[in-house]
């Protein structure tokens, strides 16, 4: 067993095993260390909401578990929400459970916010590296070319925020 689930939720916790086994077919399927380790992490956190066997999960403890997650941001609510709905999707395919209680779940939306702009400075050290605003008449003309390019681009990047924006 996980040293992690069994450290924080115990060997005899009734999920404990089956977070263990979701989480080691995660990692057969290629899955990241990174993405295992938030799952895992996540999955900790509900299992704290449902001390029943896994054949009693419901839409309650689910609801319980995200209702205490208002104050985090809606990405990390997401990802919790992601982490407790793919391990429930596990259990019904391995029939754990009969029904997916994540079908009685509304899903959370996450705001658009588009990208910060680079900050003038780097902009700056970027163009500095290519060329010169005045370039030496043996310049070659590749790094001409690419600082045309580099300052289309980043027009074009500002130009789309303010249409977006604005």
């Amino acid at each position: 067993m996980d040293p992690i689930i069994a450290e924080q939720l115990g060997r005899t916790h009734p999920l404990a095993a089956h977070l263990d086994d979701f989480l080691t077919d995660l990692a057969n399927a290629g899955r990241s260390a990174h993405t295992r380790r938030a799952y895992r992490s996540d999955l900790i956190a509900f299992a704290a909401h449902h001390c029943e066997e896994i054949g009693e999960l419901s839409a309650a403890p689910v609801r319980a578990f995200l209702a205490e997650l208002a104050e985090l941001s809606p990405a990390s609510r997401r990802r919790k929400r992601a982490a407790v709905a793919s391990f429930t999707k596990w259990a019904v395919r391995h029939d754990l459970l009969d029904a997916h209680p994540m079908d009685r779940i509304d899903t959370l939306k996450v705001p658009k916010s588009l990208p910060r702009p680079a900050a003038a400075a780097d902009v700056a050290k970027v163009l500095a590296v290519i060329c010169s605003r005045r370039p030496r008449k043996d310049l070659p003309l590749n790094r001409l070319r690419d600082r045309v390019r580099f300052e289309t681009l980043m027009c074009a990047v500002c130009m789309s925020k303010t249409w977006t924006c604005g």
